[in-house]
């Protein structure tokens, strides 16, 4: 595969994510105003800009903690229609905030990992073995 190839072929759309029209505003302020962002299957950005330029509030957008003003939200060629943080999670999107509160008695992995394990409930298929994927993927 190429960098900006589907996974699953040539007939696949060739933005894994792409957000069209983004616009956010907190009280008087525009955070955002017009925004468009794609990233293709394969492709690696860094978002640079100075402080309150928006950054961090388009990507939580794209995670759906913060809900665009006007816009639209499409993952994989599907739009989705009411991108709440579940219905973004369950299309694959992840996100380790800036902000991130780390628990200190948990390694790097753990931690990284610990919100996709708090989203699971416990018991088979839920929690543990969630655990125990992700421990192997990081030894």
């Amino acid at each position: 595969m190429r960098d900006g190839d589907p996974p699953d072929g040539a007939s696949a759309p060739r933005d894994a994510v792409r957000m069209v029209g983004i616009s956010k505003s907190f009280g008087g302020v525009q955070a955002l105003a017009d925004v468009d962002f794609s990233v293709r299957y394969g492709e690696v950005h860094a978002l640079l800009g100075e402080n309150g330029a928006g950054k961090s509030t388009l990507l939580k957008i794209l995670r759906g903690v913060l809900q665009a003003d006007s816009g639209r939200i499409e993952i994989g060629g599907e739009a989705l229609p009411a991108p709440s943080a579940d219905a973004i999670r369950r299309a694959g999107v992840a996100m380790i905030f800036q902000e991130m509160s780390l628990i200190p008695t948990l390694s790097v992995a753990q931690n990284i990992f610990s919100q996709s394990r708090a989203e699971r409930p416990p018991g088979p298929g839920g929690r543990r073995a969630d655990h125990s994927r992700h421990a192997k993927a990081v030894r």
